[in-house]
């Protein structure tokens, strides 16, 4: 079978599964801006996607803030799979997590508690002016 493959892992403003359970990722972005800290946001979504698993799994998602160690948002569960060839597809709404200060935070997606990929989330003070888009 070999390892387990991050196809995806994302954040975005919105997820919607629709019927046919296609997915809609809606407004992704990899930083957030705060007027304050600790700093709290509206509502956002983490998209993850893997592939070459089998059997009932168990996974984690974790949201560390780099400079304290701290996880700031731990996600857990289980997925079951019967063809390595799928993609298992998951979204997770983010309420009230709160980001302690301004820095790095890193979300790591783990398979039977082994890290297969992660992403960097900046968060930063609001800046007077806006940066170029």
């Amino acid at each position: 079978m070999g390892e387990p493959v991050l196809v995806a892992l994302l954040f975005a403003d919105r997820v919607i599964e629709e019927k046919n359970h296609k997915k809609g990722i809606i407004g992704t972005f990899s930083r957030f801006y705060a007027e304050k800290f600790p700093a709290q946001f509206p509502p956002w979504f983490i998209y993850a996607a893997v592939t070459n698993i089998s059997g009932e799994n168990a996974f984690s998602l974790n949201l560390v803030y780099d400079k304290a160690q701290q996880v700031i948002l731990p996600i857990s569960g289980k997925c079951k799979v019967e063809n390595t060839r799928s993609v298992v597809e998951l979204i997770f709404p983010v309420f009230r997590a709160v980001f302690p200060d301004e820095g790095i935070y890193t979300l790591t997606f783990n398979i039977e508690g082994n890290p297969i990929g992660s992403r960097i989330l900046e968060v930063f003070n609001r800046p007077e002016t806006p940066p170029p888009a």
